[in-house]
């Protein structure tokens, strides 16, 4: 009971710090718009208008003075008015000093002028006056301006969003997981329940593909042993086929001598041709005559003959 009485205080000062901080850096935010709008006791410098004496981005600090105390030479803080913004493009809040005082029927007004620029075209009075410059802090008024800019404006939502989730992220998270319990859980629940009835089917799955793994591996050791019976006999049958062409080669070279053999034997002359005697050479065909028989040349012509040859 301590421990949770302990946890619920815890918690609660946890949030009331949470609640604390998040209202601080929201209010120092509204404070800076607030003082680049003149509302606040200090202001940024926004131009140079009032070179040397105030330097653009330095803050300024605001003193409350009676109308009636102001004299020429201070250097007041007025208000302008929102035709003047317009006609002469002037800010909000401006910082110039007092050059001449006047009397009129509204009341006191002032002439003012900046000490690095021109007379300002208008009168201030005596309603618009802020107060008096008492002094000044270096670059500090830089944030201000960067806050009046619309990229500051853009920053500052973001950046006040993003504290805001940090601050209560356990919160909005355990807010969320309430609501999505509250308005899924029957889904959740249905959804479990099939991924229950899932899980189970793949269990069965895996046991079968573990069954049909091992039938796999049983089926891969058979067809090696047959692809190692296949081996010896493809060994014997490649003895054979190379046996069988010894015998073809074999073949082949014996009829290749027995064709040589048999064209031998058939040029080869007959044994009788060789045996006969040679031809006489046949005798000379007579010679005939130039002259018809019983002539005396043809007679002449032929004893010429035999004593050519030598018979008589």
């Amino acid at each position: 009971m301590i421990r949770e009485f302990i946890n619920i205080i815890l918690t609660r000062t946890f949030r009331f710090k949470r609640a604390i901080t998040l209202i601080t850096v929201v209010a120092i935010i509204l404070a800076a718009f607030l003082a680049v709008r003149g509302a606040m006791p200090f202001m940024p410098v926004f131009g140079t208008s009032m070179e040397p004496e105030l330097h653009a981005g330095n803050l300024i600090l605001i003193k409350d003075k009676e109308p009636e105390e102001v004299k020429v030479g201070d250097i007041i803080v007025y208000n302008v008015p929102p035709a003047i913004q317009d006609f002469y493009n002037y800010p909000p809040v401006v910082a110039h000093r007092v050059i001449e005082v006047r009397d009129t029927q509204y009341g006191i007004a002032w002439r003012t002028k900046g000490d690095n620029a021109g007379e300002d075209p208008f009168t201030v009075r005596a309603n618009d006056l802020r107060g008096t410059v008492s002094h000044q802090v270096p670059l500090l008024g830089f944030p201000f301006l960067f806050l009046q800019s619309q990229q500051g404006l853009m920053f500052v939502i973001i950046a006040l969003s993003l504290f805001a989730l940090y601050l209560y992220a356990n919160d909005i998270s355990r807010g969320g997981q309430k609501i999505h319990r509250g308005l899924f859980a029957p889904v959740i629940k249905e959804t479990m329940r099939d991924t229950e009835t899932l899980a189970q089917r793949m269990d069965g799955t895996e046991k079968v593909m573990a069954q049909t793994q091992e039938a796999l591996s049983s089926f891969a050791i058979a067809m090696a042993e047959y692809a190692e019976h296949l081996r010896s006999h493809t060994s014997a049958i490649q003895g054979l086929a190379e046996a069988s062409h010894e015998l073809k080669r074999g073949a082949a070279e014996q009829n290749k001598a027995l064709e040589r053999i048999v064209e031998a034997l058939e040029h080869r002359k007959p044994l009788t041709e060789e045996m006969q005697p040679p031809e006489k050479p046949a005798a000379p065909p007579p010679v005939k005559g130039k002259y018809p028989p019983g002539c005396v040349r043809s007679r002449q012509q032929v004893s010429a003959g035999h004593d050519i040859f030598g018979a008589g």
